[in-house]
């Protein structure tokens, strides 16, 4: 086409306004970006009992489980249990998170947490006996537990504390499990308790402490070890619930002062310590030249049974009635404890590697005070221990 002035002089009028002399119109807007957490569609676990199916609420001897509407973190109602697992070999919970679609928490792994919030009536707590289980749809499971450091406060009390469980904390690697393919979360309570519990949801989070074996493991190599150090790392003793056991203050460490009424129906005669913070305890390079050892204070020498407990294995609970060959006599009043490793049946097939709680209950006695526990080298015959040398 031959091109004239009158031709050039629209074409140029045109690209005078097509070509730059009138603000550029794009045609799609720019894509807004979307974080893991805002599309995950399963963030509430627990709101109130209407909206949110629980599993496990049945009361039993074990656990009472209620749903109550006064002074509630959230919603119309929230959930308080009550639990003494030492009647029961489990006492847990569930939930019907997202009705048990499988949910994918892979792409949330390291941004996000489970947040709760949590109070008890009276006193103050710095740890529940409480673990957080994730199962996937294979039936594998992998846990988590409080952490001082994600406690708001470092406190449990009678205001309604922030807890969060960082998802990266659970050990679900260890335990192989699908983070890809997810269930249902469950509660598992232990020893004994009281909680209220409300708001259970996922939150985002970033979590700037690392799980390591010197967090979570502790490892003794060395005697002796003092165990039971500190009261919020004991259980069994509270007045609310019974009078029978108080701490005592006549040895150097923790002590119990035991005063059993043989009028009450069922008077409560058991205790029990974690050997250290909690935390599991690695003795298993020692356990075969070790003896718990630890003082009672007495008129006449009681019945006592001894249990040592294990986080984990085929076997998880030792057991021992003392008889009058584990105690040597001090002098007024005062008498030692020796309890050989060894000598418990069945320890062979313990993990000592996890370690988790030691046990007692008064079969006989009334009034005495038992303390100063601790985990000593012991090279002698655990059928006589009162006889080895080094005690």
């Amino acid at each position: 086409m031959k091109l004239t002035s009158h031709t050039l002089l629209i074409f140029f009028i045109f690209c005078g306004f097509s070509c730059g002399y009138m603000n550029e119109v794009s045609m799609y807007e720019p894509s807004k970006s979307f974080s893991a957490y805002e599309q995950f569609p399963y963030k509430k676990l627990f709101t109130n009992s209407k909206e949110n199916g629980l599993w496990g609420v049945k009361n039993n001897n074990c656990k009472q489980v209620s749903f109550s509407n006064t002074n509630s973190y959230i919603g119309n109602d929230h959930l308080h249990i009550k639990w003494d697992a030492s009647k029961c070999n489990y006492v847990g919970i569930g939930f019907k998170w997202g009705n048990y679609k499988g949910k994918n928490l892979t792409p949330i792994l390291e941004s996000t947490a489970i947040e709760l919030r949590v109070r008890i009536d009276t006193g103050q707590l710095s740890t529940v006996p409480m673990f957080f289980i994730l199962v996937d749809y294979a039936g594998k499971q992998c846990r988590a537990n409080i952490n001082y450091l994600n406690l708001e406060g470092g406190k449990i009390d009678t205001q309604w504390r922030r807890i969060r469980i960082p998802l990266s904390v659970f050990n679900y690697k260890k335990r192989n499990v699908n983070m890809n393919n997810i269930k249902e979360m469950r509660l598992e309570f232990q020893r004994k308790g009281d909680l209220h519990i409300d708001n259970i949801i996922i939150v985002p989070h970033e979590h700037n402490y690392k799980k390591t074996n010197d967090t979570f493991i502790k490892v003794f190599k060395s005697h002796p070890i003092s165990v039971g150090i500190g009261k919020e790392h004991w259980w069994g003793i509270n007045n609310r619930y019974s009078s029978t056991l108080k701490f005592g203050d006549s040895f150097k460490n923790e002590s119990v002062v035991v005063d059993l009424n043989k009028s009450e129906l069922k008077p409560w005669n058991v205790f029990g310590f974690s050997p250290h913070n909690w935390m599991r305890v690695d003795i298993s390079s020692i356990y075969t030249t070790s003896a718990l050892v630890f003082k009672l204070k007495a008129k006449e020498l009681p019945t006592l049974q001894a249990f040592l407990f294990a986080y984990k294995g085929d076997k998880r609970r030792l057991q021992k009635t003392l008889n009058e060959t584990n105690f040597i006599d001090r002098g007024n009043g005062v008498f030692e404890a020796i309890l050989p490793l060894k000598s418990l049946v069945g320890h062979s097939e313990f993990r000592w590697d996890e370690l988790k709680e030691i046990r007692f209950r008064v079969i006989e006695g009334k009034q005495f005070e038992i303390g100063d526990f601790q985990i000593i080298e012991f090279r002698g015959n655990p059928k006589k221990p009162t006889k080895w040398k080094g005690i």
